[in-house]
This record gives C-alpha cells, sequence and structure tokens, in this order.
C-alpha cells in the first residue's frame, strides 16, 4: 500500500543547522581540556613505568647505582608535576621538554630506550591528535597554545 498522504520533502529530510560560532569554539574549548587531560594521563602513566624500571634492573648483574635510582625517582616525581601543570598556557611545551630531559636518561640508562621510544611516538601522535581537533597552530607555537 501506498502513503495516501506522502510527506514533504522538508519532513523527510531533516536539514542540518551549521553550528554557530560559540558552539565551535565551546567544541574547541572541550577537545582542548580533553586532550590536556590524555598528555597527563600519559604524563602520569610515563612517571609510573619509569618508577617500575629500577625493580626490572636491579635484578640484573649491573644493577642500578643509587645516584641513577635516585635520578629515576625525580623524573617521575617531576612528570607527575608537570601533569598537573598542563592546565596552563605554556605547560605543553614544559611536557614537550621534559620529554627530551626523558629522552636523555637514554644515555645513563640504556635499558630505557624502548620505553622512550613508546612514550615519545605517543606524545607526538596526542600533540598531532590535538592540532588537528583543537586547531592550535602547527610548529613549535603548538607548545604555548
Amino acid at each position: 500500500m501506498t502513503d495516501p498522504h506522502p510527506a514533504q520533502p522538508s519532513e523527510r529530510e531533516p536539514t542540518l543547522a551549521q553550528p554557530t560560532e560559540a558552539e565551535l569554539q565551546e567544541r574547541r574549548d572541550k577537545a582542548n581540556r580533553a586532550t590536556r587531560g590524555v598528555l597527563a594521563a600519559l604524563l602520569c602513566l610515563e612517571a609510573f613505568v619509569v618508577l617500575l624500571v629500577p625493580r626490572a634492573i636491579a635484578q640484573t648483574s649491573q644493577g642500578l647505582s643509587g645516584t641513577k635510582t635516585l635520578l629515576l625517582l625525580a623524573l617521575a616525581v617531576v612528570l607527575v608535576v608537570t601533569g598537573f601543570l598542563l592546565r596552563r598556557r605554556w605547560g605543553i611545551g614544559l611536557a614537550s621538554a621534559l620529554q627530551v630531559l626523558v629522552a636523555a636518561t637514554v644515555v645513563l640508562i640504556p635499558a630505557l630506550v624502548v620505553v622512550v621510544v613508546i612514550f615519545l611516538a605517543l606524545w607526538a601522535y596526542l600533540l598531532r591528535t590535538r592540532n588537528q581537533l583543537v586547531g592550535t597552530p602547527s610548529g613549535w607555537r603548538m607548545l604555548v597554545s
């Protein structure tokens, strides 16, 4: 059977209203908060992994000196504190600089190379994703926005 009163074209196809500038800005703000939260979680996870490394290395024949253990503990604390500072405009720049510092620890503790590569790749991916979602400037300027 056919419908005796066919629907009007406007009833069948809903019109999609374009979001206003205020709605777009609200979406960008939410995406900004969400990506900063994910970056903070990544820093805390990285701190946790850095804390687990001494336990794994200590069981090898080389072991881990007291200086290197204190360095890793201090690095873990700085990672967590930086996670809280990501709310600030310059927080992502500070955390990115900290990633370079974490990469430099490979010179002292070669066992960290796998951890460093994984976390650097995740950090770069999240920064690129944030750039696409929030519309931050490209290049180094994304670190202070």
